[in-house]
């Protein structure tokens, strides 16, 4: 006779097989079951407010990741406590969309990401929403700025992290408000007190009642000292005019005579051109003077070798 099956275990393995199927379904349905990934850490400073587990991981805003845990490390060292502590956050990167989006290299092995970190490669926390304060790890190059690495040994590769500037202003704002926390008000506000009442004395005063008055008689005086310059100005303009009507005139009749010097030079250089008419004949005149000089010359000498020849004069054949 065939032993009856129990309706409990028929029904344990058909519950089995639905949580199975539930599995596979989300498992198959968020893609994780295929999943490429590499994790990584990095070290940031101050705090993370904002940053929580499954936010996102971006390289120039295009989503690559999240983050999956964010932990404390806490040191007793007195040379580590205070700002220069830094909180551990470990985050996943997906290789497959990275591929997906057109990434064509292989990055998931280390030494891929060495050469990454070796051009700049850092991590840093940026604002994703301004009304919720929410953060996300937002990876970038940025070789000229500082970088900071914890530099211990850890179960993952580590990234730098760099300061974030919403990070430094909310510093700023959050020292600011220390120092107000810090302000004695009840002392600040007797001081504007006093402040407030010694203005009042000040403008009640004689002294202020009385300046209307005397910005009057200055304004009174500086118009009288404007009229005695316009005049100054209009004689002194006065006594320049009939002066350089002089100095004009003496200027034209320098020009004159200059022009006359210019015109008596040139007649000269005419004169004395060695092709002007004047110079030929005064050369032809020079050259018959010296002709009648030597036949006076020639003369004399014969007068003196004959004084007869006043007498008788000269023989013939010139003797």
């Amino acid at each position: 006779m065939n032993k009856r099956v129990s309706p409990a275990l028929i029904g344990g393995f058909v519950v089995s097989g639905i949580v199975l199927a539930v599995a596979a379904v989300i498992a198959l349905g968020s893609g994780r079951i295929f999943d490429q990934t590499r994790t990584y850490v990095s070290f940031f400073p101050g705090s993370v407010n904002g940053l929580t587990v499954g936010s996102n991981v971006s390289f120039r805003g295009v989503p690559i990741g999240t983050v999956t845990e964010v932990l404390l490390s806490m040191s007793f060292d007195v040379d580590n406590m205070g700002e220069d502590m830094r909180i551990p956050v470990v985050f996943e990167i997906d290789l497959g969309a990275m591929v997906d989006r057109g990434v064509t290299s292989d990055i998931g092995s280390d030494e891929r990401m060495e050469i990454l970190l070796e051009r700049g490669m850092s991590a840093r926390l940026d604002t994703e929403s301004f009304v919720t304060g929410r953060l996300f790890v937002s990876l970038d190059f940025r070789p000229d700025t500082e970088r900071f690495v914890q530099g211990e040994q850890t179960q993952y590769l580590e990234i730098p992290t760099v300061r974030s500037p919403i990070a430094e202003v909310g510093n700023s704002l959050q020292r600011l408000a220390d120092r107000f926390v810090d302000m004695d008000v009840e002392l600040v506000l007797v001081e504007f007190r006093e402040t407030l009442q010694g203005m009042n004395t000040l403008l009640t005063s004689d002294e202020m009642q009385a300046l209307p008055s005397e910005f009057g008689r200055m304004l009174a005086q500086t118009e009288e000292t404007l009229l005695t310059l316009q005049d100054l100005a209009a004689a002194v303009d006065g006594s320049i005019t009939p002066l350089q009507e002089q100095v004009e005139r003496i200027a034209q009749s320098a020009e004159r005579q200059m022009m006359e010097v210019e015109r008596t030079l040139e007649k000269v250089d005419d004169v004395m051109d060695p092709r002007a008419p004047a110079m030929v004949g005064l050369v032809s005149t020079l050259g018959e003077l010296q002709l009648a000089a030597e036949s006076l010359r020639r003369a004399a000498d014969l007068i003196e070798r004959q004084p007869g020849v006043l007498l008788r004069g000269r023989g013939p054949g010139g003797n």
